[in-house]
């Protein structure tokens, strides 16, 4: 009834093993899974593995897809409970015993739920934008994923609960990340995603948002099109307020 860690990773050589240190005494189980890397990547995994009895490497071939990667590292997973990192997140200190403090305290209860955590974006260090909601990551390991990008965890009936655990993450910031990339591959990969699911309201605010920091009347268009198309109430609240972003 424990708790595994799981990550997808490519090319994160820069902040793997900063990332590693902060989970790998916090969690039962540390899934990694690398999309074919080549860099350093797999022998700083390889590195840990041989510390670290309860540190596994897996492989799975990159299809641009990350729900496909991501459900792929979950089906590796032992334990009951799964928390959700990425290669430029770091769990702090102070928070590497709540992971399991949540996952206990849901187990003495013999209740499942979902967790949000806190997002908190960092440049040089520095913490620029805190996002307490939205963040899905510590969750009952059968769930699975949905959508090729901005990937979502289907949780269907369960409980959601919004939990006091912070990830800092850098992977916004300019002096490491080409943001001007980043942003062309996520496009791309949006629109592809549109073509197999055009009713999809969730990739159509996704492109809407991704959209803003190119071209603003598109990004108006897209997020016009995403509200028609919304079902869930969270998720219309949602698209409204990225409209309002835009102004």
């Amino acid at each position: 009834m424990g708790v595994s860690a799981a990550l997808i990773v490519k090319d994160s050589e820069r902040c793997l093993a900063r990332c590693l240190d902060s989970i790998v005494d916090a969690v039962d189980e540390v899934i990694v899974v690398d999309t074919g890397s080549s860099d350093r990547t797999v022998a700083i995994i390889e590195s840990y593995q041989n510390k670290h009895d309860h540190v596994k490497l897996f492989h799975f071939a990159w299809i641009n897809d990350f729900s496909a990667a991501r459900n792929y590292s979950l089906s590796k997973v032992t334990n009951n409970w799964v928390f959700i990192v990425d290669s430029d997140d770091v769990l702090p200190e102070q928070d590497q015993p709540k992971v399991r403090e949540y996952v206990n305290r849901m187990n003495k209860k013999n209740e499942q739920a979902v967790f949000d955590i806190v997002y908190d974006n960092t440049v040089d260090g520095i913490i620029t934008e805190s996002i307490s909601n939205g963040y899905v990551r510590l969750f009952p390991s059968e769930l699975r994923y949905e959508d090729k990008i901005h990937e979502q965890i289907s949780f269907g009936t369960l409980k959601r609960i919004q939990s006091d655990i912070h990830l800092l993450h850098d992977g916004y910031d300019i002096n490491f990340i080409d943001l001007k990339e980043k942003k062309k591959r996520n496009l791309n990969m949006l629109i592809e995603s549109l073509k197999e699911d055009n009713d999809n309201a969730r990739l159509w605010l996704h492109l809407g948002r991704e959209m803003s920091v190119v071209d603003k009347d598109k990004a108006r268009r897209y997020l016009d099109i995403a509200e028609t198309k919304a079902k869930s109430i969270e998720l219309i609240k949602w698209i409204q307020r990225s409209k309002e972003d835009l102004n």
